[in-house]
């Protein structure tokens, strides 16, 4: 059985399919770059054979020059360009590069956030049930547990 990583990687070549593999591809070039300025590139995408990267506002114009450079430098590189790392992107032709510049901070979303207090339910149940259990060390764990539901509702 196939687990997903294996079927995306199967069906990532197909043509109509392509986008996922021009995600991997901006995944992999932004990867070459800097960790700083990895986490300020909001999102990426192909037109018209042109890469257009949004980055936040909290990078400069010196960023913005490096990040163009970096990835032209990698994709006029037969060498880096070949190798097994950047294989999505050598059926992707990239003519240029644009960055633009997004003023709206970076959303990040946090789908589970724990809470430090501790949650009390109230025992629902009364304990009004029969132990009719002919083994003696079972019978007793019943009672004990009847006699524990019993007080956590009284209570």
């Amino acid at each position: 059985m196939k687990n997903a990583s294996q079927i995306i990687n199967s069906i990532q070549y197909k043509p109509q399919y392509k986008k996922i593999l021009e995600h991997k591809c901006i995944k992999r070039l932004t990867s070459a770059l800097m960790l700083s300025v990895q986490r300020n590139i909001k999102y990426g995408y192909f037109k018209n054979n042109i890469l257009f990267l949004t980055i936040s506002a909290t990078l400069d114009k010196y960023d913005k020059d490096n990040i163009i450079n970096t990835i032209k430098m990698i994709l006029n590189s037969p060498m880096i360009l070949n190798s097994e790392k950047f294989m999505e992107c050598q059926d992707i032709k990239i003519e240029d590069i644009k960055v633009y510049v997004d003023h709206k901070p970076k959303y990040n979303f946090t789908p589970y956030t724990s809470h430090t207090h501790d949650v009390h339910y109230f025992e629902r149940a009364n304990g009004d049930f029969n132990v009719d259990v002919k083994d003696e060390k079972l019978q007793k764990l019943l009672k004990e547990i009847q006699t524990i539901i019993k007080e956590n509702h009284d209570s």
